[in-house]
């Protein structure tokens, strides 16, 4: 039975044992081979000579003129007569340099080529730039013009112009025809279009990648192929490092669950221990080697290193950083002993051998400046963060920097969720299409009051690296812009892998079947709304970055009155701990200001007793006693008084204890109130009855007035 194709157009490979074909010319077709007049006869002949039927056949679908055809043909019953014998008797080599020689017509003399003599390599024939017209050839127009025609509506579908789409994937298509041996979309492997990439320049491959997302929206390959920038992880140079290191080394990264980038992040670091080793301690040939002495000197030099001193492959020269030779900053410190101490407790883990220390103590990050990772979000100036808001929600199409683009509704839905719902830019682009809900029903709060149904939504965001899948509210607003953008995203993409998980998901933003870029916020989204706001791409803290929005969007909900707690901070930001939230809590200048200047003020208060009784009043008014901890002051200008606080002895001071004392705080008509006094450090000691200090202000000052 014949292939089908899900477009329901059959096909099948060229069969040449259907026809009745000689190994030898009978003297006829020896004598009608003679002449051209004779040859010409036969083209004409109704049905078509046995000779000459196959040739007939296959030029048919050819979608090749009857002028090409008969002059082909012609060329080849011309050559048969020279050679006395049929044409699928000749060698290879006889058909291939009929190929190169044939100029018309050399797509249809390759195809009787492939199928009379199995020369599947029309590719290699010089001056093939139309390799569509030897596919044509070779499988058939019609049938090519339907496949591509199925690849093409479904790119299309996926948000490619259809304008180009048949100009650039053509000759792709007809390629990956030819190579495969098979014209059908179905049998199109991943191991194939590799095969097809590796052999093409650069800008053409990578029409290669975008065939494989129309691949995977029709469900033949299971996701596209990303197949731009780079093929594979480049296996890294070894020289200087010990056999037995590098060994370790790539049985870990080949063991090892971590993600791609950091797995390969970390064999680079371990990899490069291997170069100091090699010079400090080429005793050390296996984590079993190492002592507690080595980990500490391991240490000791990672704390002096500079940029590039360990780098690998540099007598090939490899590019220098631009900070070649300067301290290493303490983040880079910190990841090289974190990336040993990980490798070390896998090794022993795994029961690949036991060491002789133990990597969580002897390999620990030293706390001190030089390796200390600090967070520092740096959150964006209040004026700035607040014109990006703005911006986000009053975005339009002259607002876009390039002709080349994403759609505006994806861009601002994009935009939106940054300023509103203070998410990691991974988190943001791994969202999926349904991961916007509405607040269906009123939400009654603690104190009785009631949130209206439509005030907020919820949004659900992905596992990430400190926190499993969670709902977040954020502002209503922020499902109307992510409505907008699904109504326009194409809807016949093919489900991704979540890198993170390995679940097959729909990402929301996916386009042209393949998701958006990790570096489309801080290099197309923040760009055009600081346009659009009319604010420059740096503020007091430097460049604006996603991060720094998230660290702007969390600080502003602490910062106003009545604010979100720290727990309840952390449970929306998705952190693991409260310290991780309070990295990104930043109390605004002005608001420790204010607070400073309240703060001061009380400072410099004292408690003052008021006795409203008339009967205690004097000339100067109601009865007033200084609070100095164990006793009072009843001179009303103690505010002033150079002998302040060296008050036992004093005429004027009241002990709490005495009668008077214990009569005075029972009185109904006693107030307390505060005065602002400025008090030393020495005075506020004393008055909050610090024994030690009562002590030193006697000995400093006399009990009594001078005379």
């Amino acid at each position: 039975m014949s292939p089908v194709t899900p477009s329901g157009i059959n096909w099948h490979p060229f069969n040449i044992t259907e026809y009745r074909l000689k190994t030898s010319l009978t003297s006829a077709e020896q004598a009608a081979l003679a002449s051209s007049h004779s040859r010409s006869g036969m083209l004409r002949v109704k049905p078509a000579p046995d000779l000459i039927r196959p040739l007939i056949d296959i030029a048919s679908g050819s979608g090749c003129s009857s002028k090409i055809t008969g002059l082909v043909i012609s060329r080849l019953l011309r050559e048969m007569h020279e050679a006395g014998m049929p044409c699928w008797c000749w060698p290879r080599e006889r058909w291939q340099t009929l190929c190169r020689e044939v100029r018309e017509g050399r797509p249809l003399m390759a195809a009787f080529a492939w199928h009379l003599a199995d020369l599947h390599d029309p590719l290699s024939l010089p001056d093939i730039r139309k390799p569509a017209l030897y596919a044509s050839a070779i499988f058939g127009q019609t049938f090519y013009y339907q496949e591509l025609q199925r690849l093409t509506n479904t790119l299309t579908s996926l948000g490619y112009a259809p304008a180009s789409q048949k100009n650039h994937i053509s000759g792709i298509l007809a390629t990956l025809m030819i190579v495969n041996r098979d014209p059908r979309l179905e049998a199109f492997t991943p191991e194939l279009l590799w095969q097809v990439q590796s052999g093409m320049d650069a800008g053409t491959s990578r029409y290669v990648g975008r065939v494989s997302h129309g691949l995977a929206a029709l469900g033949i390959i299971s996701a596209p192929m990303r197949m731009r920038n780079y093929t594979k992880w480049n296996e890294k140079p070894v020289q200087g490092i010990d056999p037995a290191w590098v060994h370790w080394c790539r049985r870990w990264r080949e063991t090892s669950v971590l993600r791609p980038r950091s797995r390969e992040s970390l064999y680079s670091f371990v990899l490069r221990c291997g170069l100091w080793l090699a010079g400090a301690h080429p005793e050390v040939r296996e984590p079993k080697d190492w002592s507690i002495e080595i980990c500490a000197s391991f240490i000791a030099a990672v704390g002096r290193m500079n940029v590039d001193d360990l780098q690998l492959g540099t007598e090939r020269g490899t590019r220098k950083s631009v900070r070649s030779g300067e301290p290493m900053m303490p983040h880079s410190r910190a990841n090289f002993i974190y990336s040993l101490r990980r490798f070390m407790i896998d090794y022993e883990n795994w029961g690949w051998g036991r060491l002789r220390f133990s990597p969580a103590r002897h390999l620990s990050t030293p706390d001190t400046p030089l390796f200390r990772r600090g967070v520092n979000p740096r959150v964006i100036d209040d004026p700035v963060w607040l014109k990006l808001i703005w911006a986000s929600l009053n975005l339009s199409q002259g607002d876009l920097l390039t002709e080349i683009h994403y759609p505006l509704a994806m861009l601002q839905a994009m935009a939106v969720i940054w300023t509103h719902a203070g998410l990691r830019k991974s988190e943001l682009l791994r969202l999926t299409t349904g991961c916007i809900a509405a607040q269906a029903d009123d939400i009654v709060k603690e104190d009785g009051s009631i949130i209206p149904a439509g005030t907020l939504c919820w949004l659900n965001i992905p596992a990430g690296k400190t926190s499993k899948a969670f709902v977040k509210p954020v502002a209503a607003v922020v499902k109307k812009y992510v409505d907008i953008w699904l109504d326009e995203r194409p809807s016949e993409q093919a489900m991704l892998t979540d890198e993170r998980t390995g679940e097959k998901v729909r990402l929301l933003f996916q386009y042209r079947g393949k998701p958006a870029g990790s570096a489309i916020l801080n290099r197309t989204v923040i760009p055009m709304l600081c346009a659009r706001a009319g604010v420059p791409l740096e503020d007091s803290g430097g460049m604006i970055t996603s991060h720094r929005g998230r660290a702007s969007a969390v600080t502003a909900l602490a910062s106003v009155p009545q604010g979100m707690s720290l727990y309840e901070l952390m449970q929306w930001t998705g952190h693991a701990t409260p310290q991780a939230t309070m990295h990104y809590l930043r109390i605004r200048p002005t608001q420790l200001a204010a607070s400073f200047v309240r703060a001061d003020r009380v400072a410099h208060m004292i408690s003052v007793l008021i006795d409203h009784d008339p009967a205690a009043a004097s000339l100067t008014g109601p009865a007033t006693y200084y609070d100095l901890g164990d006793s009072y002051c009843t001179n009303p200008f103690w505010s002033s008084c150079r002998h302040r606080m060296a008050c036992i002895g004093c005429d004027f001071n009241l002990l709490k204890q005495s009668a008077r004392g214990l009569v005075l705080e029972s009185k109904a008509s006693a107030r307390r109130y505060l005065e602002e006094v400025p008090l030393t450090p020495d005075e506020r000691a004393i008055v909050e009855q610090d024994a030690e200090k009562i002590e030193q202000a006697l000995q400093k000052l006399p009990l009594k007035p001078e005379v």
